[in-house]
């Protein structure tokens, strides 16, 4: 199994992040997109963006 990280973020992507958070109610995670997997799966990358289908 491959290992996925969480992606480091700057304080205006963690401020931008948290403001999201709040408006939508949920809490967000931020992966590293160079560690995700690169065949398949329930990911799809756009722009640097992760959406789960």
């Amino acid at each position: 199994m491959e290992e996925i990280k969480i992606a480091q973020l700057d304080q205006q992507q963690l401020e931008r992040i948290n403001e999201l958070e709040k408006n939508i109610g949920v809490t967000l995670v931020a992966y590293d997109s160079s560690t995700m997997p690169s065949q398949g799966g329930a990911f799809e990358s756009n722009n640097s963006t992760l959406s789960n289908h």
